[in-house]
C-alpha cells in the first residue's frame, strides 16, 4: 500500500466533504479517533485539520473539548444567505467590464465563485468561500425543497454574458431571497436528512 504524502490535506478534504454531504447531523460530534481511524491515518492530521475547519467557522469546539458539526438555525442561515449575496454583489461591481471568459452555468457554487474570483479582491474571496462553505451543507436540502435553478442560473449566465451586471445582480439577489424566505425549511430538513455517508 503506497504511504499517504499530505496526510492533512487528505483528513482535510474528506472532513470536509462529509461535512458538506451531511455526515454529521447539527451539533454532531466529531470524534477524532474514529476518523482518523476511518482514515488509516494518525490523530495528528485529523486535530489539524479539524483545527483548520475550525478557524473557518465549518466547525465548533464542543464543551468536551474536542470538535462537533456547527449547529444551523434559521436566522444564522438567512445571515448567511444575505452575506453570499452581499459578497456577489460587491464582486460584480467591482470587476467592471472585464473579459466574461467561461461560465458554467450549470452549477451555482462554481458560478458563484467565478464571479468573486473575477473581481480580484483577496480578502473578499475568502469571506465568500468561507460562507459559501457553510452554506454547502444545505445544497442537498434545496434541492429536495426548492425549484430546480437551471433556468435561474441561464437567466444570470446570459446577463453576464451580454454585460448586462444590473439583470444579473437582480438574479443573484432573486436566487438569495427564495433560500432565505425558505431558511427554516431548509435548516429543518438538512437536520432530518443527515446521516452517516460511506467511508471514503
Amino acid at each position: 500500500m503506497t504511504r499517504n504524502r499530505d496526510p492533512f490535506k487528505t483528513a482535510l478534504a474528506s472532513l470536509r466533504r462529509r461535512l458538506m454531504e451531511g455526515a454529521y447531523g447539527p451539533g454532531a460530534p466529531i470524534v477524532i479517533l474514529e476518523e482518523a481511524r476511518r482514515l488509516r491515518l494518525s490523530t495528528t492530521p485529523v486535530r489539524e485539520a479539524l483545527a483548520w475547519l475550525s478557524g473557518a467557522g465549518l466547525v465548533e469546539h464542543s464543551t468536551t473539548g474536542g470538535y462537533r458539526a456547527p449547529g444551523l438555525d434559521a436566522g444564522a442561515v438567512r445571515n448567511a444567505y444575505g452575506f453570499r449575496n452581499a459578497c456577489l454583489l460587491m464582486s460584480l461591481e467591482r470587476a467592471g467590464r472585464t473579459p466574461v471568459g467561461d461560465i458554467s452555468g450549470a452549477d451555482p457554487q462554481a458560478m458563484f465563485a467565478w464571479i468573486v474570483g473575477r473581481c480580484g479582491d483577496a480578502a473578499l474571496s475568502r469571506a465568500f468561500e468561507t460562507v459559501d462553505l457553510y452554506l454547502g451543507r444545505l445544497v442537498r436540502a434545496e434541492r429536495q425543497i426548492l425549484d430546480h435553478p437551471a433556468a435561474a442560473l441561464a437567466d444570470i449566465r446570459a446577463a453576464l454574458i451580454e454585460g448586462r451586471r444590473r439583470d444579473a445582480a437582480a438574479g443573484i439577489s432573486a436566487y438569495h431571497r427564495e433560500r432565505i424566505a425558505a431558511a427554516a425549511a431548509l435548516v429543518f430538513e438538512t437536520g432530518r436528512s443527515s446521516h452517516r455517508v460511506d467511508p471514503d
